[in-house]
């Protein structure tokens, strides 16, 4: 596969030490001195740190952690949907992303470009807009690999029920086969054309989530 340098799209935030709104703390070890550098680091963090990929063992300890999270769900093409200037708390609603219909296809990866990535290392990081269910369950009958957003979150605000206690956006994507990506970053870049996103995680076993590098090829 040809490519141009300037098709290359960083979706990522960059993780930065003791910076994060999870904890993420490196800690250098290994020999220095004054003639020579070398190191090897130990890190402490949580999985929903940075530009992240969570998958159903975040909900279901029976479901698939990011060891066994299928590689061709990994790879695909992504669609964004533009949703600017929602406020915090407000709904992404089912008129928003079904202005979208005819261009959504089975099996992308769907992103929601809220512009919410300005407020990423803030202290206004949260609250979010939220996607509203009727919306999420349009979105997710396309069978998409990942919802993702440049928001900190998807998940409905408050909201717990005797048929989806805790996190129901979350409980559905999962429960349809489809992974979250939350806090992306430059979403405007691939809007209004469709790019090849690749998302970079290692195979770790017992993890919920993973920091991603998610890189998309746009088509020039």
């Amino acid at each position: 596969m040809l490519f141009q340098p300037e098709q290359l799209i960083e979706l990522s935030h960059p993780l930065l030490a003791d910076k994060e709104c999870f904890p993420y703390h490196p800690y250098p070890a290994g020999y220095t001195s004054s003639k020579r550098w070398y190191i090897e680091t130990l890190c402490m963090m949580c999985s929903h740190i940075g530009t992240h990929i969570e998958v159903p063992y975040h909900k279901d300890e029976h479901g698939q952690d990011c060891k066994d999270w299928p590689l061709d769900k990994l790879v695909g093409e992504a669609i964004v949907i533009n949703v600017l200037g929602k406020q915090p708390k407000e709904a992404i609603t089912l008129e928003d992303v079904k202005k979208y219909e005819g261009h959504i296809h089975e099996g992308d990866f769907i992103f929601l470009y809220t512009g919410y990535d300005r407020t990423f290392h803030t202290d206004d990081w949260q609250p979010y807009p939220h996607i509203a269910q009727d919306a999420l369950a349009w979105m997710l009958s396309f069978k998409p690999k990942a919802i993702g957003t440049d928001a900190s979150g998807i998940e409905l605000p408050g909201i717990d029920t005797q048929e989806l206690p805790g996190e129901p956006n979350h409980v559905a994507c999962f429960s349809n086969g489809t992974a979250i990506i939350e806090s992306l970053t430059n979403l405007g870049a691939i809007e209004n054309c469709r790019s090849t996103v690749f998302v970079l995680i290692p195979m770790a076993e017992q993890m919920d989530a993973f920091p991603a590098r998610i890189i998309a090829i746009k088509d020039l």
